[in-house]
């Protein structure tokens, strides 16, 4: 499992809060698509989200 830099990712308020609800949203998402494809993952959304977020194939919007 990646454990990323959080520092990286929190907003200028220093809170976590908008990073975990977007990591969250985003794992319910690969969820709810890999059953309605009906696929396997290979991991845990969690999981999944996280490394997108890393990898920089999805990107926290800030408001």
């Amino acid at each position: 499992m990646i454990i990323p830099d959080m520092e990286k990712y929190i907003g200028n308020d220093g809170s976590a809060f908008g990073l975990v609800v977007a990591i969250a949203k985003r794992s319910r998402d690969i969820l709810e698509k890999a059953n309605e494809n009906k696929v396997k993952l290979p991991d845990k959304p969690i999981n999944i989200a996280i490394e997108e977020l890393c990898n920089n194939k999805i990107q926290l919007a800030r408001r």
